[in-house]
């Protein structure tokens, strides 16, 4: 078992992996939430979509997993973009009601 931040990378390296994890938003049902589970193929990998406690089991013995932490840099370098984004669309839509004015 092990708590996930959302982006965080599962490969499977050598073997297959079965992941379990509950809807976190939903955690606070406790047992009554059903598990989702999927299965992670030999070479493939899977990208958490949010916090939470996942299991991961390996189909085989000698199965190799490597798990990547989710890079904070990235969520910040998106919130970025998108600002500098709605900054400049703010300014074309602007400068479109000056002109029409």
């Amino acid at each position: 078992m092990l708590d996930l931040n959302a982006g965080a990378t599962i490969v499977a390296v050598e073997g297959d992996l079965e992941l379990e994890f509950r809807d976190h938003a939903l955690a606070w049902l406790g047992g009554a939430v059903p598990c989702t589970s999927i299965i992670v193929r030999d070479g493939e990998h899977f990208i958490t979509g949010q916090r939470g406690v996942m299991s991961i089991r390996a189909s085989r013995a000698g199965a190799a997993v490597l798990i990547a932490p989710a890079s904070p840099g990235k969520a910040a370098e998106l919130r970025e973009l998108v600002r500098r984004t709605v900054r400049r669309l703010a300014g074309v839509v602007a400068r479109s009601w000056r002109r029409t004015a």
